[in-house]
């Protein structure tokens, strides 16, 4: 992308998803509309199962074999990667767009030295001899706070750690534009957990890659993001800077979420959401959230809302946004929530 060009790095429009299932077409994403800048993070949180994940293999070309887009454009650097061809496709993976992925272990071959699966993806991409490649996975790797020597190891030589940094530096072999990051620490410690944090941060002031996190860790996007995207049952319900959603949500899933982050200092025990995501194969025909929204109206059991403004930077999926600061000390009420545990509103 030129240095002048004032386009977004990646821009997703009305993109749909689904996945084939033996009762139908199950709707893992729908009219999906989202925007990352360069050189710019990006969190989206949500519960298990509303489509984060899908979202990134959807970006990154890699979806399985029973799913499908069935509408929309996700553009990068201003191609479109929904109609390129597969050839074009790989040409973008790892060299524009690479991908941490959410279990290291999985993702590593077990049989094969790291370094050698680092310096293959050097060598897929890059005119270069085998020993330039492996002097550019030991450099990758020294800066990802591994010992260049452990190139040599195997991953199960590795710790959970370790292996997460060496997923880290594949992903940035070839310096790409834009890093997505799947639960990057979901299965290590806190410790561990902000040490890798911190050599991204480093690595991104040092390299300049924009970054799309997707976490159910509230606490990880306040801090690493400067946006966030809400999502719930394959729709964007909620977008903003982070500072301002978290200060002020603007959707009531948002405020369920909030709800449920621990506070310290704070005896009050984390209010949980009641029920589940709704059936994507069948998905209602208003608002999705409408089942386990305490503040519901007929409205949104019928008519679905769309995402709109609600103020400068931000926009939310909601019949009753304008009405916001009014529920927000509702939603605070533990009582708010148990009226739908025996049953909707």
């Amino acid at each position: 992308m030129p240095a002048n060009d004032t386009r977004p790095l990646l821009s997703i429009a009305g993109l749909s998803a689904s996945y084939g299932t033996p009762r139908g077409p199950a709707s893992a994403l729908a009219q999906i509309d989202l925007e990352l800048g360069k050189g710019e993070n990006l969190g989206l949180i949500g519960e298990s199962g509303c489509g984060k994940s899908t979202l990134l293999k959807t970006v990154m070309g890699v979806m399985p074999g029973n799913a499908r887009i069935d509408a929309g454009h996700i553009a990068f650097q201003g191609r479109d990667l929904v109609s390129a061809s597969p050839e074009q496709r790989r040409a973008v993976r790892w060299a524009g767009i690479s991908m941490v992925t959410q279990s290291a272990l999985n993702a590593l071959n077990p049989v094969l030295r790291v370094g050698d699966q680092i310096a293959e993806a050097i060598l897929a991409h890059r005119q270069v001899s085998r020993a330039e490649a492996w002097r550019r996975t030991q450099e990758l790797l020294a800066m990802v706070g591994v010992a260049p020597e452990r190139a040599r190891d195997y991953p199960h030589q590795f710790s959970g750690g370790m292996r997460q940094r060496a997923i880290i530096a594949m992903a940035l072999a070839l310096e790409p534009p834009l890093v997505l990051a799947d639960e990057p620490t979901t299965a290590l410690d806190v410790v561990v957990q902000d040490q890798i944090f911190r050599s991204l941060r480093e690595l991104q002031q040092r390299l300049g890659f924009s970054l799309l996190l997707v976490t159910h860790d509230l606490a990880l996007v306040i801090e690493n993001c400067e946006r966030v995207a809400v999502m719930y049952a394959g729709q964007i319900v909620e977008t903003g800077p982070t500072r301002d959603v978290i200060r002020r949500p603007a959707h009531p899933y948002t405020l369920g979420l909030k709800n449920a982050l621990p506070r310290l200092g704070s005896r009050d025990e984390p209010i949980a959401i009641p029920g589940g995501p709704p059936d994507l194969v069948d998905p209602p025909p208003g608002c999705r959230f409408a089942a386990r929204c305490p503040f519901a109206l007929p409205l949104c059991r019928s008519e679905p809302p769309q995402l709109a403004t609600v103020a400068p930077g931000r926009r939310a999926r909601c019949h009753r946004a304008a009405e916001i600061d009014a529920l927000a000390p509702l939603a605070a009420l533990p009582q708010t929530w148990d009226a739908l545990r025996e049953g909707p509103g």
